[in-house]
């Protein structure tokens, strides 16, 4: 097998872990998220933001309607191959770059964080207005793409992965 697909297959385990933090992280702190805020913060986004993802990708696979149970399945397999995509970019990364797997975890998550929650998500519609979130909507979403950087640059370690200067 070639380099280049090992280090997919690898990138495919490690964004698929890394994605599964990233919800679990999100869903814990959500859980214990104030009443107060989260009012606020479903005023402001009322759906999920990989769902409404779902749903705009959905007319490019099927001219059909899907059923409730189709939808969830879909929106499952976005969120995961957003995932397994965030991995991959990680394993190509961390190939070239001097860090190890902790502080290449740590930049990758904070980056990542950057551009989906800050900057992808508001700009193409599938969140609101970053300026009206409350600060623990950016903390909770900075903490679980720090999760989801820590998992799967530490599943790509456990794979064989390591820094350019650690060859």
């Amino acid at each position: 097998m070639s380099s280049t697909l090992r280090d997919i297959g690898i990138g495919l385990a490690a964004g698929t872990a890394g994605g599964e933090a990233l919800k679990r992280t999100a869903q814990l702190m959500w859980d214990n998220t104030g009443p107060k805020n989260k009012l606020r913060e479903t005023a402001i986004e009322p759906r999920d933001p990989f769902i409404v993802l779902a749903q705009r990708v959905w007319p490019l696979v099927s001219d059909k309607k899907p059923t409730p149970a189709q939808q969830k399945q879909f929106e499952t397999g976005v969120m995961t191959v957003l995932g397994a995509g965030g991995g991959i970019a990680y394993v190509l990364l961390a190939r070239r770059w001097p860090f190890g797997w902790l502080l290449g975890g740590t930049i990758f998550g904070t980056v990542f964080y950057l551009i989906e929650d800050e900057g992808m998500g508001p700009a193409m519609g599938l969140a609101g207005d970053n300026r009206k979130y409350p600060a623990e909507a950016h903390v909770r979403g900075f903490v679980a793409h720090l999760a989801f950087g820590l998992v799967a640059a530490g599943v790509a370690r456990l794979l064989g992965v390591t820094p350019k200067s650690r060859r």
